[in-house]
């Protein structure tokens, strides 16, 4: 930018230009490094995500040796550099973890490795109680959601276009892309396995009150027990008439 009074713009390009970009692991292999790099920049808001990307981009990032203390709750919860304020107090005040302003949070973190075993442990336990067709309906559902599913469409490389002779190939591979499934997090994947659960569990426990309606097992039930009825008044009927023959004879 010139010095002149007023001029906010300049025509010629940057003096000093990289031929080629920065990267902070392009000699440096460390495991910090390696560390930082893998770093998920969460619970802050746009312009503080920027700052700490552009940190972590130029290798200006430092990590903590010590959790910090929140300027809230006034405890050491602090486990992310150049955060003020915990992830609880955040979430509680709906505000930015760096700056502490009221903004939109952008990304929001997700569960730890040891939550996500946790999760994971439960839901198999539960899966484990459905039966063998909705425990196979919840696995296909899951490889779904996983990405794992074939693709049952074979692109054919014979194949051409009346038109031009030109080869569909590359429209059926752009269908057969968005056919795959996108990747998802780990939340919306933990929420939709629930939900599966649950509606597998609900059919569940429709089939069995369907078998029961199906059996008429309350109905059997009652004739039984109605039957059983008749046969004790009638045992006490016959043992009350052999009580009386019985007196008669004494009597006698």
């Amino acid at each position: 930018m010139s010095s002149q009074k007023g001029n906010l713009s300049r025509s010629r390009r940057q003096k000093h230009q990289n031929v080629t970009a920065f990267k902070n692991n392009k000699y440096d292999k460390s495991k910090r490094t390696q560390k930082i790099n893998s770093l998920e920049v969460a619970e802050v808001c746009k312009r503080c995500q920027d700052v700490i990307a552009w940190k972590i981009k130029y290798k200006k990032y430092k990590l903590l040796s010590q959790p910090k203390t929140c300027t809230k709750c006034h405890l050491k919860k602090i486990k992310d550099s150049y955060h003020v304020v915990c992830l609880d107090c955040a979430k509680a005040l709906e505000i930015c973890c760096k700056c502490g302003k009221k903004e939109e949070i952008i990304a929001h973190k997700g569960p730890s490795e040891k939550e996500k075993l946790q999760t994971m442990a439960q839901l198999d336990a539960e899966v484990k109680a459905l039966s063998e067709r909705k425990r196979r309906a919840y696995y296909r559902y899951m490889d779904k959601l996983k990405g794992k599913k074939k693709k049952k469409r074979q692109l054919s490389t014979t194949e051409s276009s009346t038109e031009g002779g030109e080869s569909v190939e590359g429209d059926e591979q752009k269908k057969a892309d968005e056919d795959e499934a996108a990747p998802i997090s780990m939340d919306e994947y933990f929420r939709n396995a629930r939900e599966k659960l649950e509606e597998l569990q609900k059919k569940m426990e429709e089939d069995i009150f369907d078998d029961f309606d199906e059996l008429d097992i309350c109905g059997s039930s009652e004739e039984e027990y109605s039957d059983v009825e008749e046969g004790e008044e009638e045992e006490e009927e016959e043992d009350c008439d052999s009580e009386s023959d019985c007196e008669r004879k004494n009597n006698s």
